[in-house]
């Protein structure tokens, strides 16, 4: 199984709210690409899952931590494509706080899988 830093993992998916805080009343124009956001494959653990599916697929955590990862990247466009046409205009929307739930979900499941693996070796 090819390593993978899972404290790095941890710091992405939290930067993700500062990063939609900056991005209120910046992000304008529909030049701004928000596709690659949508792509869960994209990401460094989106591509370490792909990579090792094969070993991941008795891991409990990792069964869970797949799907709410693909929702995790579709809502990140949606959010993104809102703030950028300016239907999101602050922290506080729900769009927002239901993207937040799924980023402590994803944290959480990082933190359970590293656990698996860990014991495992």
């Amino acid at each position: 199984m090819k390593a993978f830093d899972f404290d790095d993992a941890l710091t992405m998916h939290r930067a993700w709210k500062m990063k939609f805080h900056l991005a209120l009343g910046r992000v304008q124009g529909k030049d701004f690409d928000t596709q690659p956001l949508g792509d869960a494959a994209h990401c460094s653990l989106g591509q370490w899952l792909a990579a090792n599916a094969t070993e991941l697929a008795g891991s409990d955590a990792a069964g869970r931590l797949l799907p709410i990862h693909e929702e995790f990247h579709r809502q990140s466009k949606t959010i993104a494509d809102d703030i950028r046409d300016g239907k999101i205009l602050a922290m506080s929307d729900p769009a927002i706080a239901a993207y937040l739930s799924l980023s402590e979900q994803i944290e959480d499941l990082l933190l359970a899988l590293k656990a698996e693996l860990q014991s495992a070796a």
